[in-house]
């Protein structure tokens, strides 16, 4: 089991998906001195400890048009050697060949098996637009708190509020 750790963050494009994600990087555990990034391009594998690794994507596979075996393709390979955790970046409804998030998350748990997923939707996202807005009528919580998928909403309306949520679940001490 290469990924033992998966947490992905929700919101429709433009939310500030990649906003929170480099937010993780106020924990020092990830080697930028507790500073945001705020590089257009950054590096896509961190140093979580001798033994693990992160893997970071800020771009929803919506966004570049990857089918789901082409995003689960490239996290595989990324992630082949030794002990992995993922992050990254997924929008709440199917567009450009990906599938809604319950159906991305629940081929990824199938293909990967990690130990823990962690899906957190932005509710607030930083214009203030809520999950019943952005996918309204669409329960995505449900079915993946049925197969023991953590759940969480976080308010995504500050740049740095939850960047130290979002990396303690990188904490393996």
């Amino acid at each position: 089991m290469p990924i033992e750790r998966a947490l992905f963050v929700v919101g429709p494009q433009n939310a500030g998906k990649s906003t929170q994600l480099r937010a993780m990087f106020l924990d020092w555990q990830l080697q930028n001195g507790g500073e945001i990034s705020t590089a257009k391009k950054i590096p896509e594998t961190y140093r979580l400890s001798n033994e693990r690794r992160l893997y970071l994507r800020l771009t929803s596979p919506h966004e570049y048009g990857e089918t789901p075996d082409e995003w689960l393709s490239k996290i595989g390979t990324k992630t082949r050697d030794g002990r992995w955790c993922i992050a990254n970046a997924l929008q709440p409804n199917a567009e450009n060949n990906m599938p809604d998030v319950v159906e991305a998350v629940l081929g990824f748990m199938q293909r990967f098996d990690p130990e823990r997923i962690r899906v957190i939707f932005l509710s607030p996202t930083w214009t203030g637009d809520t999950i019943e807005n952005y996918a309204p009528g669409v329960d995505s919580v449900s079915p993946l708190l049925a197969v023991s998928i953590e759940v969480a909403m976080v308010d995504a309306r500050t740049r740095q509020g939850n960047g130290l949520f979002l990396a303690d679940f990188f904490d393996f001490t």
